[in-house]
């Protein structure tokens, strides 16, 4: 599929530390200064998908791709940030969810174009999500420790058509300002993939 087509970028505003969520200490999408996504429908809101745990299963703001089913989402970090599991969920009927992600780091200029030349560093199947109980391990930990930017390349949905939808990104892991949390959080993230491969690496948890 040519890759020269893909329009429809939307960007998003910075998301500051949480008062009404406390319980989001982890959840990375405070930490997002720059949110953009590129073959979305016009007027799509990147931040809109990184929003708190309990509005998870909202479907305001869902991301629709345009003409075909890819989706890339890239954020920017105002501080470093170590992701360590990803929640996603689609939106609308079950066939138009993500059924895969490719994640890159350190790619700001990552595009359509340049994709096929650049290898994910991680990358998995994605299940049906609808309840939002699963969440997959990213791995190796090491390659996802203290970045400033990530991107998410959605290529495929689980019904094989031209329309994806993206409800919620939840990103899970500890940021630069909370040092000492960030070393217990890591010891026990780590401790719980040893032994997977990657792939389809899902678990079932709340609070991401």
């Amino acid at each position: 599929m040519g890759r020269g087509g893909h329009g429809g970028a939307g960007g998003g505003a910075a998301h500051s530390h949480s008062e009404e969520y406390p319980d989001d200490t982890w959840n990375l999408y405070q930490h997002v200064a720059r949110a953009e996504v590129l073959n979305a429908r016009d007027g799509a809101d990147a931040s809109a998908v990184l929003k708190p745990f309990v509005r998870r299963l909202e479907e305001a703001g869902t991301i629709v791709s345009d003409g075909d089913e890819e989706l890339l989402v890239k954020l920017t970090f105002a501080a470093p940030v170590s992701l360590r599991r990803l929640m996603v969920i689609g939106g609308g009927e079950s066939d138009a969810h993500p059924s895969r992600v490719k994640v890159y780091v350190g790619r700001e200029d990552l595009d359509f174009q340049s994709l096929e030349d650049v290898r994910p560093n991680f990358q998995t199947a994605l299940p049906q999500n609808a309840p939002g109980e699963a969440y997959v391990n990213v791995h190796p930990p090491g390659a996802f420790t203290n970045v400033t930017t990530l991107a998410f390349f959605f290529d495929a949905n689980h019904g094989g058509d031209d329309e994806t939808k993206l409800q919620y990104l939840g990103l899970q892991g500890d940021h630069s300002h909370d040092r000492r949390e960030a070393v217990n959080a890591t010891y026990e993230l780590v401790c719980q993939h040893q032994g997977t491969g990657v792939g389809n690496d899902f678990k079932m948890q709340e609070g991401v």
